[in-house]
């Protein structure tokens, strides 16, 4: 996913609500997909011919960035919980998976960070929590930056 038109954006977040609806068993206020930090730098790796060694290292200080959370998740915000499913794509279609996580949200601190071009998504909890994901495709996306909002990240 790298530029996202209007129309594009409207179906992308439409589908992220119904999938989080199906999950959460009523609507969520706010719904974003993120992934795991660290893309660009295993790509240079691969094609660096550098090794296995420093990819599976890469891999999991990005996991450990990421709080131990999925590859892909989605983010769903509910009036007192935040919820973490794992989320499947196939193709165009999006799919969210057991959840792997949920924090009461009054405990929760949020902040962003533009890094390599892109917005990161840092989440903060009370139980000691920490997750920095980056924006689901190659650029930010219109409903990763609204689920930011409604985190009171980027206020």
């Amino acid at each position: 996913m790298f530029e996202m038109s209007a129309e594009t954006a409207a179906e992308f977040g439409e589908a992220l609500r119904d999938e989080a609806a199906a999950k959460l068993g009523g609507p969520a206020a706010a719904v974003g997909a993120f992934r795991r930090g660290g893309a660009s730098t295993r790509m240079a790796i691969s094609k660096s011919g550098i090794g296995a060694l420093a990819y599976g290292a890469s891999s999991l200080f990005s996991k450990k960035q990421a709080g131990g959370l999925p590859e892909k998740v989605l983010l769903a915000l509910t009036e007192d919980r935040l919820h973490a499913f794992k989320l499947k794509i196939r193709g165009r279609s999006w799919a969210a998976g057991d959840e792997v996580g949920s924090w009461e949200r009054a405990g929760v601190k949020a902040s962003t960070e533009s890094k390599a071009g892109v917005t990161m998504l840092t989440i903060e909890t009370a139980d000691g929590f920490r997750a920095t994901l980056a924006p689901i495709g190659m650029r930010d996306d219109p409903i990763g930056l609204e689920f930011a909002d409604a985190l009171g990240a980027r206020a």
